[in-house]
Protein backbone atom coordinates (compact mmCIF):
# COMPACT_ATOMS: atom_id res chain seq x y z
CA UNK A 1 0.00 0.00 0.00
CA UNK A 2 1.28 3.62 -0.48
CA UNK A 3 1.47 5.70 2.37
CA UNK A 4 1.01 9.64 0.74
CA UNK A 5 0.78 10.95 4.25
CA UNK A 6 3.76 12.73 3.61
CA UNK A 7 5.98 13.24 0.60
CA UNK A 8 8.87 11.14 -0.45
CA UNK A 9 12.77 12.48 0.98
CA UNK A 10 15.03 11.48 -1.29
CA UNK A 11 18.77 11.96 -2.48
CA UNK A 12 19.01 12.96 -6.03
CA UNK A 13 22.14 12.38 -7.99
CA UNK A 14 22.77 13.20 -11.95
CA UNK A 15 25.36 11.76 -13.79
CA UNK A 16 26.12 10.29 -17.43
CA UNK A 17 23.61 7.72 -16.94
CA UNK A 18 20.76 6.55 -19.34
CA UNK A 19 18.37 5.68 -17.49
CA UNK A 20 16.96 6.53 -13.54
CA UNK A 21 17.95 4.22 -10.65
CA UNK A 22 16.52 4.49 -7.29
CA UNK A 23 18.11 2.94 -4.25
CA UNK A 24 16.80 2.05 -0.77
CA UNK A 25 19.79 1.71 1.92
CA UNK A 26 19.16 -0.32 5.29
CA UNK A 27 19.15 3.20 7.14
CA UNK A 28 15.97 3.73 4.93
CA UNK A 29 17.73 6.93 3.04
CA UNK A 30 16.44 6.59 -0.61
CA UNK A 31 18.98 7.51 -3.68
CA UNK A 32 17.80 8.51 -6.83
CA UNK A 33 20.28 8.25 -10.05
CA UNK A 34 19.38 10.15 -12.86
CA UNK A 35 20.41 11.16 -16.18
CA UNK A 36 21.81 15.09 -16.90
CA UNK A 37 18.60 15.65 -19.34
CA UNK A 38 15.77 14.10 -16.77
CA UNK A 39 13.25 16.38 -16.05
CA UNK A 40 11.97 16.56 -12.52
CA UNK A 41 7.90 15.29 -13.83
CA UNK A 42 10.31 12.48 -14.92
CA UNK A 43 11.81 11.45 -11.87
CA UNK A 44 9.06 11.85 -9.87
CA UNK A 45 6.58 9.75 -12.70
CA UNK A 46 9.05 6.92 -12.21
CA UNK A 47 8.96 7.49 -7.87
CA UNK A 48 5.22 7.26 -8.55
CA UNK A 49 5.40 4.06 -10.37
CA UNK A 50 7.76 2.60 -7.95
CA UNK A 51 6.70 4.04 -4.60
CA UNK A 52 4.77 0.63 -3.66
CA UNK A 53 8.42 -1.33 -4.10
CA UNK A 54 10.09 1.71 -2.14
CA UNK A 55 7.25 2.15 0.94
CA UNK A 56 8.53 -2.09 1.16
CA UNK A 57 11.83 -2.05 1.19
CA UNK A 58 11.57 0.80 4.21
CA UNK A 59 9.40 -1.10 6.29
CA UNK A 60 11.32 -4.21 5.41
CA UNK A 61 14.48 -2.48 6.77
CA UNK A 62 13.46 -0.59 9.25
CA UNK A 63 11.99 -3.96 10.99
CA UNK A 64 15.29 -5.62 10.90
CA UNK A 65 16.70 -3.00 12.27
CA UNK A 66 13.99 -3.34 15.17
CA UNK A 67 14.31 -7.07 15.53
CA UNK A 68 18.60 -5.95 15.57
CA UNK A 69 19.25 -2.77 16.33
CA UNK A 70 22.41 -1.22 16.48
CA UNK A 71 24.71 -2.43 18.75
CA UNK A 72 26.52 0.09 21.50
CA UNK A 73 30.68 -0.20 21.86
CA UNK A 74 30.58 -0.67 25.53
CA UNK A 75 31.71 -3.17 27.98
CA UNK A 76 28.67 -5.77 28.50
CA UNK A 77 27.48 -5.04 25.15
CA UNK A 78 27.76 -8.62 22.64
CA UNK A 79 29.46 -8.25 19.62
CA UNK A 80 29.63 -11.08 16.47
CA UNK A 81 32.99 -12.24 14.64
CA UNK A 82 32.40 -15.24 12.58
CA UNK A 83 28.45 -15.70 13.55
CA UNK A 84 29.63 -16.02 17.40
CA UNK A 85 29.20 -13.60 19.95
CA UNK A 86 31.85 -12.12 22.35
CA UNK A 87 31.32 -9.68 25.40
CA UNK A 88 33.40 -6.43 24.32
CA UNK A 89 35.89 -5.04 26.99
CA UNK A 90 36.35 -1.44 26.81
CA UNK A 91 39.45 -0.14 28.45
CA UNK A 92 40.93 2.92 29.10
CA UNK A 93 44.73 2.87 27.83
CA UNK A 94 47.32 4.44 25.25
CA UNK A 95 47.58 1.36 22.68
CA UNK A 96 44.42 1.92 20.77
CA UNK A 97 44.13 -1.59 20.07
CA UNK A 98 41.66 -4.76 19.56
CA UNK A 99 42.09 -7.87 21.01
CA UNK A 100 39.84 -11.47 21.09
CA UNK A 101 40.83 -12.65 24.14
CA UNK A 102 38.27 -16.49 24.79
CA UNK A 103 34.61 -15.20 24.92
CA UNK A 104 35.15 -11.48 25.00
CA UNK A 105 36.75 -8.94 22.47
CA UNK A 106 39.23 -6.22 24.20
CA UNK A 107 38.98 -2.68 23.21
CA UNK A 108 41.84 -0.49 24.76
CA UNK A 109 41.84 3.33 23.94
CA UNK A 110 42.74 6.81 25.53
CA UNK A 111 39.09 7.94 25.09
CA UNK A 112 36.32 5.83 24.54
CA UNK A 113 34.82 7.46 21.94
CA UNK A 114 37.44 5.83 19.57
CA UNK A 115 35.71 2.22 20.55
CA UNK A 116 33.91 2.22 17.18
CA UNK A 117 36.41 3.37 15.37
CA UNK A 118 38.78 0.82 16.19
CA UNK A 119 36.61 -1.82 16.37
CA UNK A 120 35.73 -1.18 12.70
CA UNK A 121 39.02 -1.14 11.78
CA UNK A 122 39.83 -4.09 13.46
CA UNK A 123 36.80 -5.89 11.52
CA UNK A 124 38.66 -4.74 8.54
CA UNK A 125 42.03 -6.39 9.25
CA UNK A 126 40.55 -9.24 10.27
CA UNK A 127 38.52 -10.02 7.44
CA UNK A 128 41.34 -9.54 5.13
CA UNK A 129 42.89 -12.14 7.04
CA UNK A 130 40.25 -14.93 7.51
CA UNK A 131 38.19 -14.01 3.95
CA UNK A 132 41.12 -15.97 1.97
CA UNK A 133 40.69 -19.23 3.99
CA UNK A 134 37.02 -19.30 3.21
CA UNK A 135 36.62 -17.79 0.00
CA UNK A 136 39.71 -19.70 -1.80
CA UNK A 137 38.02 -23.00 -1.76
CA UNK A 138 35.05 -21.55 -3.50
CA UNK A 139 37.11 -19.92 -6.25
CA UNK A 140 38.99 -23.02 -7.18
CA UNK A 141 35.95 -25.01 -7.08
CA UNK A 142 34.22 -22.34 -8.99
CA UNK A 143 37.07 -22.26 -11.86
CA UNK A 144 37.28 -25.94 -12.10
CA UNK A 145 33.89 -26.35 -13.03
CA UNK A 146 33.21 -23.37 -14.87
CA UNK A 147 36.31 -22.29 -16.55
CA UNK A 148 36.02 -18.73 -14.57
CA UNK A 149 37.65 -16.68 -11.64
CA UNK A 150 37.79 -12.74 -10.61
CA UNK A 151 40.29 -11.11 -11.63
CA UNK A 152 40.91 -9.12 -8.52
CA UNK A 153 38.80 -9.57 -4.50
CA UNK A 154 39.50 -6.38 -2.96
CA UNK A 155 37.93 -6.64 0.58
CA UNK A 156 36.39 -2.64 1.59
CA UNK A 157 33.56 -1.30 4.42
CA UNK A 158 30.55 -0.75 2.14
CA UNK A 159 27.46 1.00 3.58
CA UNK A 160 24.64 -1.18 1.77
CA UNK A 161 25.87 -4.36 0.25
CA UNK A 162 27.37 -7.73 1.20
CA UNK A 163 29.52 -7.37 -2.38
CA UNK A 164 29.56 -6.57 -5.80
CA UNK A 165 31.30 -7.22 -8.93
CA UNK A 166 32.70 -5.30 -11.80
CA UNK A 167 32.27 -5.79 -15.48
CA UNK A 168 35.24 -6.23 -15.48
CA UNK A 169 35.15 -9.21 -13.16
CA UNK A 170 36.64 -7.69 -9.94
CA UNK A 171 35.08 -8.63 -6.77
CA UNK A 172 34.33 -6.80 -3.43
CA UNK A 173 33.56 -8.08 -0.22
CA UNK A 174 32.25 -6.38 2.75
CA UNK A 175 34.78 -6.48 5.71
CA UNK A 176 31.43 -6.48 7.73
CA UNK A 177 31.18 -9.47 6.59
CA UNK A 178 33.73 -10.93 9.08
CA UNK A 179 30.68 -10.89 11.20
CA UNK A 180 28.90 -13.28 10.08
CA UNK A 181 29.42 -17.47 9.77
CA UNK A 182 31.64 -18.43 7.39
CA UNK A 183 28.66 -20.58 5.33
CA UNK A 184 27.26 -16.99 4.58
CA UNK A 185 30.47 -15.36 3.53
CA UNK A 186 30.74 -18.14 0.88
CA UNK A 187 26.75 -17.16 -0.20
CA UNK A 188 28.28 -14.24 -0.98
CA UNK A 189 31.17 -15.15 -2.35
CA UNK A 190 29.46 -17.25 -5.05
CA UNK A 191 26.64 -14.86 -5.47
CA UNK A 192 29.29 -12.31 -7.12
CA UNK A 193 31.24 -15.34 -8.95
CA UNK A 194 28.21 -16.17 -10.33
CA UNK A 195 27.72 -12.82 -12.29
CA UNK A 196 30.98 -13.97 -14.26
CA UNK A 197 28.54 -16.26 -16.14
CA UNK A 198 25.70 -13.82 -15.74
CA UNK A 199 25.94 -10.26 -15.18
CA UNK A 200 22.50 -9.69 -13.90
CA UNK A 201 19.43 -11.59 -11.77
CA UNK A 202 18.04 -13.65 -14.06
CA UNK A 203 16.10 -17.08 -13.88
CA UNK A 204 19.80 -18.21 -15.37
CA UNK A 205 22.01 -16.31 -12.39
CA UNK A 206 19.51 -17.94 -9.78
CA UNK A 207 19.65 -21.38 -11.58
CA UNK A 208 23.42 -20.87 -11.22
CA UNK A 209 23.37 -20.00 -7.92
CA UNK A 210 20.61 -22.73 -6.59
CA UNK A 211 23.45 -25.42 -8.72
CA UNK A 212 26.33 -24.33 -6.70
CA UNK A 213 24.64 -23.58 -2.91
CA UNK A 214 21.11 -25.51 -3.03
CA UNK A 215 20.46 -23.75 0.57
CA UNK A 216 21.16 -20.08 -0.68
CA UNK A 217 18.29 -18.88 0.34
CA UNK A 218 18.74 -19.92 3.76
CA UNK A 219 21.84 -18.66 3.96
CA UNK A 220 20.76 -15.14 2.57
CA UNK A 221 17.62 -15.12 5.49
CA UNK A 222 20.46 -15.82 7.94
CA UNK A 223 22.64 -13.08 6.85
CA UNK A 224 20.15 -11.08 6.70
CA UNK A 225 19.10 -11.11 10.37
CA UNK A 226 22.89 -9.97 11.06
CA UNK A 227 23.66 -7.14 7.97
CA UNK A 228 20.20 -6.27 6.52
CA UNK A 229 21.95 -5.52 3.16
CA UNK A 230 21.73 -7.08 -0.27
CA UNK A 231 24.73 -7.98 -3.16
Amino acid sequence: MKDNSAPLKYSLIRSSRKSIGIIVHPDGRVVVRAPMRASSSQIQQVLDRRMDWIIKHKNRYAEQMRLNPKRAFVSGEKHLFLGEEYVLRVKNGIANRVTKNCEYIDIECADANMAELLMQQWYKSKAKEVFPNIVNPVIRRFRSVYNAAPAKITVKSMKSRWGSCSSRGSVSLNSKLVQAPPRCIEYVMVHELCHLIHFNHSKDFYTLLAEIIPDWKERKKELKRILPYGC
